[in-house]
Formats: C-alpha cells, sequence, structure tokens
C-alpha cells in the first residue's frame, strides 16, 4: 500500500503512509456524535459497529475503506468511517466519543508514529478491539499487558524489498548505466527510510549508475514536479528517475513531459490505479509495486470480527506484512487494474478468510507473514531502521517465548499453505513472477 502537503487531499497509499514520523468515506448514513468530524456509517441491528479511523478525500483510503465496509457487510457486522484529517489532536478527541457510539472495534492509520501509544491504550481502556496500518514503533510491543489484549495487531507491507525490486528492473531495462535522479518522501519517515535502504541497494549492484541529485517530496505530486523542473536544466541526460510512490512518479512524468524530455526512464511504487493507467499510454513507465491497501482494510474487518466472535490469535501475530506485487509490464498494469480498480467487485472474500465462519479451513487471498522486526528493520544489523534495543526492553512474556522457539516459521508455513492466489493473471502478464516479500531472505540479506 502514493500525499500532499496538505493531509487532507494527499495522495496515500500503504507504502508511503508515514509522512510526519521520523507513513472519503463511502457509507450511507451519518453518525450525529460526529457529523462534524466526517463520520459515515452502515449499520445493521444486532452487529458489532466497526470503525475506520482514517484520512478522507485520499484515493488509497477511499479504496481501503471501501474494502473494508465490504468486508464488515459480508460479515455482517456494521460499518463507520470517520477522517481525523491528518490533525493527531483531532483524532485523540475522536476516538473518545467512540464508546458512546458503541463502536467495538478501530481500524485505524494514524500521521505520528509517536501518537500509537497513546491512542491504543484509551481503545483498549474502553475495551475495544483495535487494528492499526504502518504504524510500526520501533520496540513497541502491541501485545503488551497495558493493552489488555485489545490491540490485535500491525499491519505492514515489505517497503524496502518492493523498491530493491522495482529499482533493479528499471536499471536493467536502461543498461545499467548512466545518470539517476531519486526523488524520495519526507525526509527520515520510516518508509521513506525503508523504500530508500531498497533503492540503495539495487544502485549497489550498477556501479555505472550515477545518481546525480537527490529531492524529498514530502510525498506531494506537485512538489515532486517542481523539484524534478528545477533539477533537469543541471542534468538534461538524466536517464533513471526513481521516484519512491506513484504519485511522486506522476508529477515527474509532468515535469519530464513540461521538458520535453522524452528519453528518461520512470518507476513508481504503490500500484495506485492512475499510475496503473499510465503505465499502458507512456513506454518510458517501467515498473511499479502494487502493495494493495484496500487488502488491509479487508484483513483488519476480519481480524477484527474474528476477535470480537472469540477466535484467538497466535502472540506471534502482531507484526503481519502484506505482499506487494511487482508489475512491470503495460499489460500487466492493465490486468491488475481489471481485478483490483475502482469499478472491480471486491477481490477478497472476507468470510472465507475468517477463522470463527471457517473454523480450520480459513484462507488468505493475499500472501501475509508474520515478521520479527528485530530480525531487519531494527536492532543491530544493517536494516532499515536500526535501532538499537533500549537498555532493560523486554517483549511481553507469550510474545518472547514464541519468538525463542521458532514458531514464527511455524506459522509463516501453515500461512503459506492457505494462501490462494488471486494474481495469476497479472504474474503470468509481468516480467518479475515474485511478490516482494522475502525478497531480502531469498538473497541472502537477512
Amino acid at each position: 500500500m502514493a500525499l500532499n502537503s496538505s493531509v487532507s487531499s494527499a495522495d496515500i497509499s500503504r507504502r508511503n503512509l508515514l509522512k510526519f514520523a521520523g507513513i472519503g468515506g463511502l457509507a450511507l448514513a451519518g453518525l450525529p456524535a460526529l457529523a462534524a468530524c466526517g463520520a459515515e456509517s452502515e449499520t445493521a441491528a444486532g452487529a458489532d459497529l466497526l470503525m475506520n479511523h482514517l484520512i478522507a478525500n485520499v484515493e488509497a483510503f477511499e479504496s481501503t475503506d471501501r474494502a473494508f465496509k465490504l468486508a464488515v457487510q459480508a460479515l455482517q457486522d456494521s460499518a463507520s468511517f470517520t477522517s481525523h484529517d491528518g490533525d493527531m489532536q483531532k483524532a485523540f478527541a475522536q476516538e473518545l466519543q467512540f464508546p458512546s457510539l458503541g463502536v467495538k472495534g478501530v481500524h485505524s492509520y494514524l500521521v505520528a508514529d509517536a501518537a500509537l501509544d497513546r491512542y491504543t491504550k484509551v481503545l483498549a481502556d474502553a475495551k475495544i478491539a483495535h487494528s492499526n496500518l504502518s504504524n510500526r514503533l520501533p520496540w513497541f510491543a502491541p501485545s503488551d499487558p497495558k493493552f489488555n489484549g485489545y490491540f490485535i495487531g500491525n499491519v505492514g507491507g515489505p517497503f524496502a524489498e518492493e523498491a530493491y525490486l522495482v529499482t533493479k528492473v528499471l536499471l536493467e531495462r536502461g543498461g545499467g548505466k548512466g545518470e539517476a535522479i531519486l526523488l524520495g518522501g519526507p525526509k527520515g519517515g520510516l518508509s521513506e527510510t525503508a523504500r530508500r535502504f531498497g533503492v540503495n541497494r539495487a544502485l549497489a549492484e550498477f556501479p555505472e549508475v550515477k545518481v546525480v541529485a537527490n529531492a524529498y517530496t514530502d510525498w506531494d505530486p506537485k512538489k515532486a514536479e517542481s523539484e524534478l523542473a528545477a533539477l533537469l536544466p543541471a542534468h538534461p541526460k538524466v536517464k533513471y528517475v526513481i521516484a519512491f510512490n506513484d504519485g511522486v512518479a506522476l508529477g515527474a512524468l509532468a515535469a519530464l513531459n513540461a521538458a520535453r524530455n522524452t528519453t528518461a526512464l520512470v518507476i513508481g511504487m504503490d500500484g495506485d490505479p492512475a499510475f496503473l493507467e499510465r503505465m499502458q499510454k507512456e513506454e518510458r513507465i517501467v515498473a511499479t509495486s502494487a502493495g494493495l491497501i484496500a487488502f488491509s482494510g479487508v484483513l483488519a474487518a476480519v481480524r477484527l470480527y474474528d476477535f470480537l466472535n472469540g477466535v484467538k490469535f497466535h502472540p506471534l501475530e502482531v507484526f503481519i506484512d502484506t505482499d506487494s506485487i511487482i508489475v512491470d509490464t503495460p499489460e500487466a498494469a492493465a490486468e491488475l487494474l481489471n481485478i483490483t480498480g475502482p469499478d472491480a467487485p471486491l477481490l477478497w472474500d472476507a468470510t472465507k478468510m475468517s477463522r470463527h465462519l471457517q473454523g480450520d479451513k480459513w484462507i488468505l487471498p493475499h500472501r501475509c507473514l508474520v515478521s520479527d522486526p528485530t530480525d531487519f528493520a531494527w536492532g543491530d544489523k544493517p536494516g532499515t531502521n536500526p535501532t538499537p534495543r533500549p537498555a532493560g526492553f523486554e517483549w511481553p512474556a507469550a510474545y518472547q517465548t514464541a519468538l525463542a522457539n521458532g514458531e514464527i516459521d511455524v506459522v509463516n508455513t501453515d500461512w503459506e499453505k492457505r494462501f490462494v492466489d488471486p494474481y495469476l493473471a497479472v504474474r503470468a502478464k509481468a516480467t518479475t513472477k515474485d511478490g516482494a516479500l522475502g525478497t531480502f531472505k531469498r538473497i541472502g540479506l537477512i
């Protein structure tokens, strides 16, 4: 799983959500208590109310909310959406109203990772289940006893690995030599930092590619356009423009076209519909990675539903990574848009994913893994966010025991057996068949 300088109108996706760290509702009727905050809901008598607490007027979040609501509807619960507009004080104020509205579960994205502890504690004290998207603080335990088991997990993605793969595709397409310009996101943002790590790992394999300029865009397509426009006069022979998300790539394309540059090759990341459309029309667009943030909405809905119906999750399921599909041909872009675009029916069946409904026959229609963040993202290894372990830090007992017993491999082996791939037609038309998840392990980096 694509952000303007104004977060409420940003072009955000799962792969670039962390603007301030360090990454519209579609319902039928409004909730009166949150009407001024942009709350919208779909209600069903006798059902649990699940809240999607995101940012309105953002294409990626709109797709997430649509998927979340359709999944909740399939599970015969009720769904609501409210926007905090990227304002954490507003988010804190809104969540205080959730108990009086009868909210039983919340799926959130918070613009500030540091807010996660406070936000979750309020929900946990109100006995509201919480699933979070992308706010993964180093050395933060969702299963901390202070949350009383109500924080059911954090869902992220392989930001570094997808960046590595699409950058390699780009450089190979261009012959492995020439000048490159990097267009990143918010400097120091966690997803930006991870993607930069992946880009640099790929660049290291191509010594004849020279990075001649770098700009930080805050995920703002207009800023990306102006930054690249300012750089092009000094670098008219640039061969590669490495954009760290699709919105930034669209801004870069505008600058290149305005400068009548017809030779530079471009990549994005996220698989946003508008970018997939452009891939089919412009040969210079080489690849993107599709994290499909909408699936994260379905996964959150299912996990909240299962938890509220008594399903007990494995202790290691608090950190979940979802795969990214590599889209590196116009034909693959067209196929992915065909099955996941805004006019397509929901690709993932929530009822088949539910353990409460299916028992041991539940499936995963998108590759997912439980991850150990200390294996690469944090810790002393040269990973994406090498944050040393704080003195005296201890994981919760059940999590640490499962980790020490090697149960992460047991869970992931089981999950791989449950994976039913709905993207076979996309992979058949792509050059890169494997997804991003697990790339660094395959190449021996982890």
